[in-house]
């Protein structure tokens, strides 16, 4: 089974635009039913029971003051961990560790992090938490081996890029051999965006345990998967029956630290 793991997009503190939900859009254009907090919104998505949540800063570097402050709003709200897909390479080792110690769980590095930077922050923080991202480019066959031996326990793919097919479709032979060789050297995959629907999504789920993870963010927030539309139809009910925040997810260790 893959975990699904929705991406939260963050700009100028709220919610990018390509978050609108779908139901939303073309049932209730009139009617407040989606808050644009990323607070709000982790809530909501918690209540539909995610495991953990992804966040992109898309105009700031997470680790400045400002988006700081909105991780740790963040962690307050909701009890699962949460990794961040890194737009720019971190300066330093110290930008990495800020993250953490605000409680960040995972760090998932741009395509084209140098090696050597990377496998230096997996000495200082471990190859759970840095997490190196290629494409489907990347040579794999021969790097796969090495990141084994180096203590590498996952990596990410983004299959968003699709350099290597005009037709901008998933070049499933080529993601199945990435598979196969992850099996091969014990290493986990985590795939990034790229997949558009239920279908795809079923490709994945039988393409074996060696892919145990996806983050999503535009498919998931269209609601592009079987009963999305009716939780959006009971959302939308229940908020006007009451009130929006009726819906979101109270955290019962909200005050508490907690990881």
């Amino acid at each position: 089974m893959v975990l699904i793991i929705p991406s939260i997009p963050i700009v100028h503190g709220v919610c990018g635009a390509q978050i609108a939900s779908l139901a939303h859009e073309i049932h209730h254009a009139d009617r407040d039913i989606y808050s644009q907090d990323p607070i709000d919104r982790a809530r909501l998505l918690r209540k539909e029971n995610a495991k953990m949540l992804n966040l992109q800063f898309l105009d700031h570097d997470p680790w400045d003051d400002e988006c700081l402050a909105i991780i740790r709003r963040m962690r307050e709200a909701v009890d699962i961990p949460f990794g961040i897909s890194l737009l720019d390479i971190p300066q330093a080792q110290h930008d990495c560790k800020i993250l953490f110690d605000a409680g960040i769980y995972r760090l998932f590095l741009p395509v084209g992090t140098d090696e050597a930077l990377f496998f230096s922050w997996c000495g200082s923080f471990t190859s759970r938490k840095i997490i190196p991202t290629v494409d489907l480019t990347f040579d794999l066959a021969a790097k796969l081996p090495v990141y084994r031996s180096r203590g590498v326990e996952r990596i990410a793919i983004d299959i968003s890029r699709r350099d290597t097919l005009e037709s901008g479709t998933i070049d499933w032979n080529k993601l199945r051999a990435v598979i196969d060789l992850a099996k091969e050297n014990s290493i986990r995959l985590t795939v990034l965006h790229g997949v558009r629907g239920y279908p795809e999504l079923k490709q994945l789920q039988d393409m074996g345990p060696a892919l145990d993870s996806l983050i999503l963010c535009r498919a998931l927030n269209e609601n592009r998967f079987p009963c999305q539309l009716i939780w959006r139809e009971m959302e939308a009910t229940y908020a006007f029956e009451s009130t929006p925040k009726s819906n979101l997810w109270t955290n019962p260790l909200e005050g508490k630290p907690h990881l």
